[in-house]
């Protein structure tokens, strides 16, 4: 009977210790889904007829280099460009950030990603050298590689890569 004191308390300090553990837990799952709310709402606008239209112009025009741009371009050309480039930018920052893991970009936006970059890296190198800031769009770039790097690793190519 001596002894029951202690066991007592033993458990009170064990079950503390579980409860302790088992908030940790739950604070690390809440964490991770909020981080991947905060992308899934960015990614919003990407289901948005303004940015879908604006994505879809990107793809369909016809501009061979940075100075056809430059000569060529509507206004509707530049706000699309500055869109599409701008919403990828933003998913490569949540991505350097930690906030949201290449698996989820991956899962979300690969081919998008890669053929927008197809499209925009000409108007990107370009636009650098015009503004003289070499780190424009540099996340939306830094995006691309890590994504080839994580389809290499599971052995998949690159959508929209030459054969």
């Amino acid at each position: 009977m001596e002894q029951l004191p202690a066991i007592l308390s033993s458990l009170g300090s064990l079950a503390l210790i579980f409860w302790i553990v088992l908030a940790v837990i739950q604070l690390r799952l809440a964490q991770v889904q909020r981080r991947e709310e905060i992308v899934l709402r960015l990614y919003e606008p990407l289901l948005s007829e303004p940015l879908t239209r604006a994505y879809w112009r990107v793809q369909t025009w016809g501009f061979a280099d940075y100075a056809s741009f430059q000569t060529g371009a509507t206004i509707d050309d530049r706000v699309a460009f500055d869109q599409v480039a701008t919403f990828y930018e933003t998913m490569g920052v949540m991505r350097h950030r930690g906030v949201a893991g290449i698996e989820l970009m991956d899962e979300l936006l690969t081919e998008s990603i890669f053929d927008a970059w197809d499209a925009c890296k000409l108007i990107v190198a370009g636009e650098r050298v015009r503004t003289h800031t070499p780190q424009k769009y540099a996340f939306f770039e830094e995006l691309v590689g890590l994504l080839e790097l994580h389809l290499a690793k599971k052995g998949i190519t690159r959508p929209g890569a030459s054969a």
